[in-house]
């Protein structure tokens, strides 16, 4: 059975996203009001995508209209393009246009001039994008504007719009543990989950500050054992299919995310992928942290969130370290890259 969408701002305050993840199929997130100034931002914006992208919740974002002209809606579509940018959206971005005190009362003819304006302007980057607005609006200021996905607010057991739309807003006084008191429900039609497909892809998640890269704990010279190598010194995916798996550091670029040149060209490593003799002295059900800046035992790079929670080991061998929390898997990591607490 279809769970509902839900809307949310930061009225709703800081949401835990953990729990609210089991009770929805998505989230529209306000990503600002009005004009592209940093003050009219969302001030739970960046969390809630953070949080939605973390845990895999499908997620759009909305903006709240305060546009007057069609140039002024321009201006609110760089609002959203700037906030979304670095940020893959799996559902629509919606321009929400409803009545204000500093708008006013302006002729449907305007209206679509506005609506035109913001959406062609999200369309031109290959953005997939709809409106938002109450059943008043849908039949009297919005009734020309037919080129995009509808999303109907009308509180009610039932909805009475004649015309197609994905989205319907049934009320405002929803219960969603983790959320607010009060939180808007929707529920949602056909494709709605995959319409936007990948149109509303603007890059990827935005990274974290690049740390410092760690103190290099070997030399050139030195032979080492590895359990993985690199194409390159800056290549990010490790061949882990290798025949070789001894050599000796020929060269070394300290900041390089692969500083270490394994026989001359052979391939390049990290400490992470390099095999110590030490024995570890954890044993499973110890409780660990991972340390600052290690990688998974393949020398794949963990999410942030690892470092900062602590993990159950859950099997040993050799120097591999299988990590869990609640008996789900987490991650395989070298021994050495992990602090016993």
């Amino acid at each position: 059975m279809a769970k509902p969408i839900i809307d949310v701002s930061e009225h709703n305050g800081a949401i835990n996203w953990e729990t609210v993840k089991t009770q929805v199929d998505g989230a529209i997130i306000r990503c600002g009001y009005g004009g592209n100034i940093v003050s009219q931002d969302d001030k739970q914006y960046l969390r809630n995508v953070r949080e939605c992208t973390r845990l895999g919740i499908p997620f759009g974002v909305y903006l709240f209209s305060y546009a007057r002209s069609a140039a002024e809606a321009k201006n609110e579509a760089e609002h959203v393009l700037r906030l979304v940018k670095g940020w893959n959206l799996s559902l629509p971005i919606y321009y929400d246009l409803e009545y204000s005190s500093y708008v006013g009362d302006m002729p449907a003819s305007l209206y679509s001039q506005i609506a035109t304006a913001f959406c062609e302007r999200i369309e031109a980057v290959g953005g997939y994008v709809g409106i938002y607005a109450n059943l008043d609006y849908w039949n009297n200021k919005l009734m020309n504007v037919n080129a995009y996905s509808r999303w109907l607010a009308q509180w009610g057991a039932a909805p009475t719009f004649d015309k197609k739309f994905m989205l319907w807003q049934y009320t405002s006084d929803g219960k969603i543990n983790g959320s607010s008191a009060r939180t808007d429900l929707n529920r949602y039609y056909g494709n709605f989950l995959t319409m936007a497909g990948k149109q509303n892809h603007f890059g990827g998640t935005t990274p974290d500050p690049k740390p410092e890269p760690p103190e290099l704990k070997h030399k050139v010279g030195e032979e080492v054992r590895f359990r993985a190598l690199y194409r390159s010194s800056d290549s990010i995916v490790p061949i882990t299919d290798i025949a070789v798996h001894k050599g000796t550091i020929t060269k070394i670029i300290a900041k390089a995310r692969n500083p270490y040149l394994i026989n001359n060209g052979t391939g390049w490593v990290n400490d992470a992928v390099i095999i110590t003799d030490q024995p570890t002295t954890l044993k499973v059900y110890d409780l660990v942290r991972v340390k600052p800046n290690a990688k998974d035992y393949d020398g794949n790079s963990l999410a942030p969130f690892v470092y900062q929670t602590v993990y159950e080991v859950m099997e040993i061998t050799g120097d591999r370290v299988v990590i869990g929390k609640d008996n789900q898997v987490t991650a395989a990591v070298a021994a050495n890259n992990l602090i016993k607490v």
